[in-house]
């Protein structure tokens, strides 16, 4: 399970960083392959992913106020602001009645979510050590 979320990993920062380049040059790419005229993103998307930002640093502000605050790997950050991506994301398309096949964006994420919490959290890693 560890070696297949690495390949997931692995795949998804390739995936972001050709994005990344890609938009700097002026071609924008919307998940997963679809090459847009800039401006043309669909405004659930972006508002999904602008409050998953948002709700994500709160989620750490809050924890950080409380006194609750620890050290986490960067991973757990991925999986905090993945989860809110989705939640909030799948509410404003419901929200919005968008088409039924756009729901298939966030249920690749929350796939992607599960492997990852699966093979990062260490009650689970202990049953994927090698012996």
């Amino acid at each position: 399970m560890r070696s297949l979320a690495r390949i997931l990993i692995s795949c998804f920062v390739i995936w972001l960083l050709c994005v990344g380049v890609m938009g700097l040059i002026g071609v924008s790419v919307q998940f997963p392959f679809t090459i847009t005229e800039e401006g043309e993103l669909p405004y659930y998307r972006w508002q999904g992913i602008r409050l998953g930002v948002f709700f994500t640093l709160a989620y750490f502000g809050i924890q950080y106020v409380l006194g609750l605050s620890k050290e986490v790997y960067p991973i757990n950050f991925v999986k905090v602001f993945i989860f809110n991506m989705c939640l909030f994301g799948t509410i404003l398309m419901y929200r919005l009645d968008v088409p039924k096949e756009e729901y298939l964006i966030p249920a690749f994420w929350l796939a992607f979510l599960l492997i990852l919490n699966i093979a990062t959290t260490n009650r689970y890693r202990r049953l994927f050590k090698k012996k």
